[in-house]
């Protein structure tokens, strides 16, 4: 908990400390295929993302320094002897991203993303479900890498790949770490560029 208190507080500050931040925010939408790699035998299901960016330090017309705060529906699906399931995770991510946009508007993104994790349920093949909390640790640090494309009338699309860089799991036997690929939509509100 504290660790998600002090993300919330480190995006307020970026988001006081950027002029330009009220007249560009952007909300994202994103369907992504998410998997957990690692030790075990997981599969891919789909899941999505939501959230907002704000600028937070523009360096030139072109560069730009954002953050990002998003909720994120993670997982990945679970076969073992002859059980099968969905193991369901539901993060909320905050991505620090710097953004190169060309000319044209096509663009390029590299980041660093922390994430806590709120939520953890393993879901049975026969309905019945438990939390997975227990087994799970709390933070998540990922590597967002992504490119798109901005329109001029305030919309972007955008293809991003997250990949997990630490553990997700208590268990010693196997290093898990998520791996998400997302394709999202942008809207941002303020002035057309």
């Amino acid at each position: 908990m504290k660790k998600l208190i002090l993300i919330l507080n480190l995006i307020l500050v970026c988001a006081f400390v950027s002029q330009t931040c009220y007249s560009q925010i952007e909300v994202v939408l994103g369907i992504a295929k998410t998997s957990i790699i690692g030790g075990e035998s997981w599969q891919d299901p789909i899941g999505f993302q939501v959230g907002a960016i704000v600028p937070v330090i523009n360096i030139n017309d072109r560069i730009a320094f954002r953050a990002e705060a998003n909720f994120s529906m993670q997982g990945a699906k679970w076969e073992e002897y002859s059980y099968s399931g969905t193991t369901t995770l539901l993060y909320i991510n905050a991505p620090l991203v710097l953004r190169y946009l060309t000319e044209s508007g096509f663009f390029g993104e590299a980041g660093l993303q922390p994430g806590i994790l709120i939520s953890a349920k393993d879901k049975y093949e026969d309905g019945s479900s438990e939390s997975y909390m227990e087994h799970m640790n709390a933070f998540d640090l990922s590597l967002p890498v992504g490119i798109g494309y901005q329109f001029k009338n305030n919309i972007g699309v955008g293809f991003r790949v997250i990949l997990g860089i630490t553990d997700i799991t208590k268990d010693e036997d196997y290093s898990d770490r998520n791996m998400v690929y997302a394709l999202r939509g942008t809207y941002r509100f303020g002035p057309k560029k």
